[in-house]
C-alpha cells in the first residue's frame, strides 16, 4: 500500500517550455531558505519546439508526434510533482517564443491543459523578458549593467540596477529573432558570404538600436582596469550557458577550478578572442558554420552536441553584439532565466534583499554564531574590504565548526572543495569570486594543508580572488582557527575568555619609527596602511589559552604576513597577547 505524501504549502513547480528544450522543476520556498530557491527536482526534456516547426526551411505547425512527446512528459511531471508533495495549485507552466510563434499555437496549448489540466501561460515578449532580467537579479547579490537572454528562438536586450532585492530596468526589454537556433537556421540557409553579411549588418544595426532605444544609465559605466569606462554584460539563456562553459574552459586559469556557469566572469577581450575562431577567414566579417572546430565538438563538459552545433550561431551574435556596443569591457554569466525569474519575482522584497550566502550558510551555524562573528570583526582591521566584512566574516562565522566531524588530516582539503562540491555547492547568487575566498579562508581554518589534487583546487581559487584577497581570507582564516581552539564546540561562554583589538598602522607611523613593516613591497602607496596590529586579551589561568595548540594558533596569525609565507600581497601582523581580562569584563 503507497503512502500517501503530506502536500507542501512551500514547494512550487514550474514547467519552462522553451524553443530548445523544457525544463521541470520543483522548488523549495520555505521563507528561511527562499531567497537562494533551492531546488529540489530538475529535469529537461530535449524537445526543440523550434526545429519543431520546420520542414527543411518551410514553416510547419508542431506535429502530434511532437505534441505527444511533450504531453507524456509533462503528465510523468504531474505524477513527480505528487510524489514531492507540490500542491496542485502551486504548479505553473510558461512558454516563450517557439509556443508564441506556432502555427497550431493554440490546438498546441489546448492539448496540455487536456492531457494535465494545468493551463500554459503564454508570456508575451515583453513579458519574457521582464522575467528573465529578473532570472539575472536572482543570480548575485548586486547587478549593474547590460542583460542579455540568448534562447533557440529569440533574444532579449535590456539594462538592470539591482540592489537589496529592488530591480530597476525599462518597462520593457527590446527583443529580437535571433536565439541561438534562429541563427543557425540562417547562417546554414544562408546561400552564400554576401547574404550571411548582409545578415550581420542587419543585426548590427538592430542593436544598435536598441542600445539608443533603451538609452543605458551614466551610472551602468565603469572603470575598468585600465581606467577605460566600460559595461558590464550580463549573460543568460541556454546558448551563452554553453558558450559560457567554452569559454571557462579556455580561461587563463587552467583548469578552471569551480564547474558552475553561475557567476563565471570573462574579460570581453576573451569573449571577442574566442568568437573569432568561428569568423570565416574568406568573408570580411560573418561567421560560418562550416568554422565549427572539432575541438568544439569532442568538448564534453557543459557542451551538449546540440549546444556544439549552435555555438558558431552564439559566436555570431556575440560578434555583432560587440560591434554595436563596443564599450563593453566584462563579461558575466548567469544560470538564471526565465525558470529562475519567475520564482524570485514572486518572492517578497525583505526575502530578495537576504544574501544568498548567508542565508545558505545559516543552517550550519554554531550556538554562538553571533558571539564568533563579534570576535572575527573585532579582529579584522577598519582596511579590510568591505566584502571580507559583510559575507565572508558572517560565513566563516556560520561554518567556524562544520569540518570538525572530518579526519584531522583531510580536514583543509575537504573544506576547499566546500562551495564547488561541498554543501555550498547548489547555493544560487553567488559569484566566482565569493565562492573562491570562502574556501580559501576555510582551507585556512583547518590548518591550510591540503592533498596534491586539493592544492590545484586552491591554486586556481588563488587566480580568481587575486592577491589582496588572498592575503584577506587567510588572516581571516587563521584567526577563525584561533578562536575555533578556544570553543571547539562553537560555544562561547557569557564570561569573557578572549577579545581581540585589530589597529591599522601605516609604514610611515611615527610609532613604527618610520620603518617600513611588511617584509617586502605590500603593493600600497607610501603612508597607506600595510600593517595589522591585533591585540588579544585573554584571562588569565584559563587552560584553553595556555596550551601548545593555542601558543601554535597565535604564531601562525602572526607569521601570516611574513615574507617566506610567498604571498605576493601583504601586511605585517604584530600580534601581542595580555592577560589582562577580569571578573568585570
Amino acid at each position: 500500500m503507497a503512502t500517501e505524501v503530506p502536500v507542501n504549502e512551500h514547494y512550487r513547480g514550474l514547467v519552462d517550455i522553451g524553443s530548445n528544450g523544457v525544463r521541470f522543476s520543483i522548488t523549495d520556498l520555505a521563507p528561511a531558505s527562499a531567497r537562494i530557491m533551492p531546488t529540489i527536482f530538475q529535469d529537461r526534456a530535449p524537445i526543440s519546439l523550434y526545429d519543431a516547426q520546420f520542414i527543411g526551411t518551410t514553416k510547419a505547425p508542431i506535429s502530434h508526434k511532437v505534441i505527444h512527446q511533450l504531453t507524456t512528459c509533462m503528465v510523468r511531471f504531474k505524477h513527480v510533482c505528487s510524489q514531492f508533495g507540490v500542491p496542485p495549485a502551486n504548479v505553473r507552466v510558461v512558454a516563450t517564443e517557439a509556443t508564441r510563434e506556432a502555427q497550431n499555437s493554440l490546438e498546441f496549448r489546448a492539448e496540455i491543459e487536456t492531457a494535465t489540466g494545468w493551463k500554459v501561460e503564454l508570456l508575451s515578449k515583453e513579458d519574457e523578458g521582464r522575467i528573465g532580467a529578473e532570472g539575472v537579479a536572482s543570480s548575485f547579490v548586486e547587478v549593474n549593467g547590460l542583460v542579455m537572454d540568448l534562447g533557440g528562438g529569440s533574444t532579449q536586450l535590456t539594462w538592470m540596477i539591482s540592489t537589496d532585492g529592488n530591480t530597476q530596468m525599462p518597462k520593457q526589454a527590446v527583443s529580437f529573432p535571433y536565439g541561438a537556433a534562429a541563427v543557425t537556421k540562417r547562417l546554414e540557409t544562408a546561400i552564400d558570404a554576401k547574404a550571411r553579411s548582409q545578415f550581420r549588418d542587419q543585426v548590427i544595426s538592430d542593436f544598435k538600436g536598441a542600445a539608443e532605444k533603451l538609452a543605458f544609465p551614466a551610472s551602468l559605466l565603469e572603470e575598468d582596469n585600465d581606467d577605460t569606462s566600460g559595461y558590464k554584460l550580463y549573460l543568460s539563456g541556454g546558448g551563452f550557458r554553453g558558450f559560457g562553459y567554452l569559454l571557462m574552459e579556455r580561461s587563463e586559469i587552467s583548469p578552471y577550478p569551480i564547474p558552475i556557469i553561475n557567476g563565471f566572469t570573462a574579460p570581453a577581450s576573451l569573449f571577442k578572442k574566442v568568437a573569432q575562431n568561428f569568423k570565416d577567414p574568406n568573408s570580411s566579417g560573418p561567421l560560418s558554420i562550416s568554422s565549427l572546430h572539432d575541438d568544439v565538438l569532442s568538448t564534453p563538459f557543459g557542451i551538449s552536441s546540440r549546444r556544439a552545433r549552435q555555438v558558431p550561431a552564439v559566436a555570431f551574435v556575440v560578434e555583432a553584439l560587440m560591434t554595436a556596443i563596443p564599450n563593453i569591457h566584462t563579461v558575466i554569466f548567469c544560470q538564471g532565466g526565465v525558470r529562475e525569474g519567475a520564482i524570485y519575482e514572486s518572492l517578497p522584497q525583505e526575502i530578495r534583499s537576504k544574501h544568498p550566502l548567508l542565508i545558505a550558510t545559516a543552517p550550519f551555524a554554531p550556538r554562538s554564531q553571533k558571539a564568533i562573528l563579534t570576535l572575527l570583526n573585532n579582529a579584522v582591521p577598519r582596511s579590510a574590504p568591505y566584502h571580507i566584512r559583510t559575507s565572508l566574516l558572517p560565513a566563516m562565522a556560520d561554518l567556524l565548526t562544520y569540518h570538525s566531524s572530518v579526519p584531522r588530516e583531510s580536514q583543509a582539503s575537504v573544506a576547499l572543495y566546500t562551495t564547488t562540491t561541498g554543501c555550498l555547492a547548489s547555493t544560487h547568487g553567488v559569484s566566482h569570486a565569493l565562492r573562491a575566498l570562502v574556501a580559501l579562508s576555510l582551507c585556512d581554518r583547518w590548518g591550510g594543508e591540503v592533498h596534491a589534487s586539493a592544492a590545484i583546487l586552491r591554486n586556481g581559487f588563488q587566480k580568481i580572488v587575486g592577491v589582496r584577497d588572498i592575503f584577506w581570507a587567510k588572516y581571516v582564516g587563521l584567526v577563525a582557527a584561533l578562536i575555533g581552539s578556544l570553543f571547539p564546540a562553537g560555544v562561547v561562554p557569557e564570561k569573557k575568555l578572549v577579545s581581540f583589538f585589530a589597529l591599522d598602522q601605516k609604514r610611515n607611523d611615527k610609532k613604527n619609527g618610520g620603518k617600513k613593516h611588511g617584509g617586502g613591497d605590500t603593493g600600497l602607496k607610501e603612508g597607506e596602511d600595510d600593517k595589522i596590529s591585533l591585540k588579544i586579551s585573554i584571562r588569565k589561568g584559563v587552560p584553553a589559552t595556555q596550551t601548545a595548540m593555542w601558543h601554535k594558533a597565535v604564531e601562525k596569525v602572526e607569521k601570516v604576513g611574513k615574507r617566506k609565507t610567498g604571498l605576493t600581497w601583504r601586511k605585517k601582523v604584530v600580534v601581542t597577547v595580555v592577560e589582562e581580562l577580569d571578573d568585570d569584563l
